[in-house]
């Protein structure tokens, strides 16, 4: 498994609007194959949102479009992106709350 890793600074945004950022995005990449989910840690000043793929090759098939997308729906946001990291997933479990998903 891979993860991209988008960290974002908010200037003035309240936390409330990364709820929404979060379901758009996640809503949006549903659809593309490969995509195996999305979770978004947010405080008041910045944001980590974690995108995983199926795979390296997978993520790496999308970069522009998943580019265009995300500067143009955090730019709508009010936010700026401070860096976007690519990672492979060495280890990962999850108790069953999380696992079954949050939202």
């Amino acid at each position: 498994m891979y993860v991209t890793v988008t960290t974002t600074s908010n200037s003035a945004e309240p936390l409330e609007n990364a709820t929404i950022v979060a379901e758009e995005m996640e809503r949006w990449l549903r659809d593309l194959k490969g995509f195996e989910g999305f979770l978004l840690l947010a405080r008041e000043e910045s944001a980590l949102g974690l995108a995983f793929w199926e795979s390296k090759e997978v993520a790496e098939s999308y970069n522009a479009v998943r580019s265009q997308f995300r500067e143009r729906m955090l730019s709508i946001a009010g936010a700026q992106i401070q860096s976007v990291v690519d990672y492979e997933v060495a280890f990962a479990r999850f108790g069953a709350r999380l696992a079954g998903g949050t939202g």
